[in-house]
């Protein structure tokens, strides 16, 4: 077993591109969009993830572009301390890294004939124990496995199990990238704040660049308002901590993303025979416990080892599948969770959260350290 099809080539599919290159296969990528870019935003590599990083030889690059992240601290909306979780007591660091330049770590290592841009799957087709990909433009490809890294409305997981549509879970979301660091700002931190049905976060990338996040429940597909994203936000957040308003005003509009959150209630199979799929296309999640990306990394890393231990790739996928399946769905879970938490409007059930979080602090950071002390 040589050739592997890989559709997708976000982060979760230039991973397994890379491992699996570096494993002595075959991979191919084909990317639908014309060029390999990734959105202007920001990523924490948490000590799970940092871990995959350093078996692909790139964990130093990593740093190199990144930022060293010492803290996870929550706060309330104006600014009152909730929980202090050290994160940088593993024998790995946490980086906190552009999207953009991740994605490029890992391309800049894979050949480039390896890769195919424009390209839309289509549909699949077996001939024995091989299988044809076919594509919209007319492009046919034959090989030995397949795997989906096609994101949230992957084509690969419609194709295997059905056109259902993701789960809106009622959060609209923003993205920001401004040079400006506020006075405010502790070093190594990431500062996430809680208000009544809204949220605010923000840290220090690499390259003296700051990333901010913010989230407030909204109807499936809202239109921006009027006056423009970041007057908008300005209104939302004007009464928060100040460095909040004041880094919304520091970014320009059009470093300013929106998306509406989306998630999957985790179920298999994700494999058949010798296709199966990862990252956003197997386990969706949001973004509270920060593990999408790192996630993807994680299946990029242990599909390349089950298919070096076993040949037959659908073995090797079911196998795939055992092990990174219950991993996954309580990671999808715990993020659900902590978006109901982040739901609350009413100032009472507000107060009794914040209140909650402060007496639970060290289970809390103990429930951390367990998520980021896997190493697959």
């Amino acid at each position: 077993m040589k050739q592997v099809i890989v559709i997708g080539g976000g982060i979760g599919g230039a991973a397994t591109a890379l491992a699996l290159d570096r494993a002595g296969f075959e991979p191919v990528v084909y990317e639908r969009t014309q060029t390999l870019r990734e959105v202007g935003a920001g990523v924490a590599l948490w000590a799970n993830a940092t871990h995959i990083m350093k078996q692909l030889d790139l964990l130093d690059a990593a740093i190199q572009v990144g930022y060293l992240t010492t803290n996870y601290q929550f706060l309330s909306q104006k600014g009152r301390e909730l929980v202090n979780i050290a994160v940088d007591g593993f024998e790995l660091p946490v980086v906190a890294i552009h999207r953009a330049e991740l994605h490029q770590l890992l391309w800049r290592n894979v050949p480039s004939e390896k890769f195919y841009l424009g390209e839309t799957f289509e549909h699949f087709e077996r001939q024995g124990d091989r299988l044809n990909a076919y594509f919209r433009s007319g492009l046919q490809v034959e090989g030995d496995a397949l795997i989906g890294a096609d994101g949230l409305r992957s084509r690969v997981r419609s194709a295997l199990l059905g056109d259902v549509p993701p789960t809106y879970r009622n959060f609209k979301t923003w993205r920001g990238l401004t040079n400006h660091v506020p006075d405010a700002y502790r070093q190594g931190y990431i500062h996430e704040f809680l208000g009544g049905g809204k949220g605010f976060g923000y840290m220090m990338l690499g390259k003296g660049k700051m990333y901010w996040y913010a989230a407030v429940t909204a109807p499936e597909s809202q239109p921006d308002a009027t006056i423009g994203r970041q007057k908008e936000l300005e209104q939302i957040f004007q009464d928060w901590f100040p460095a909040i308003p004041e880094l919304i005003m520091a970014t320009d509009e059009t470093h300013i993303l929106t998306t509406d959150l989306y998630d999957r209630p985790p179920a298999k199979p994700w494999s058949q025979g010798n296709v199966t799929i990862l990252g956003d296309a197997a386990h969706p999640m949001l973004p509270t416990m920060g593990q999408g990306a790192c996630t993807a990394l994680e299946d990029a890393y242990v599909i390349t080892k089950c298919l070096k231990e076993n040949p037959d790739p659908i073995a090797a996928f079911q196998h795939y599948e055992a092990l990174r399946f219950p991993r996954t769905k309580a990671i999808v879970e715990q993020s659900l969770q902590s978006g109901k938490m982040g739901k609350l409007k009413n100032p009472l059930a507000v107060g009794l959260r914040n209140t909650f979080m402060k007496v639970m602090s060290s289970a809390m950071s103990n429930s951390f350290h367990a998520l980021h002390a896997y190493r697959a």
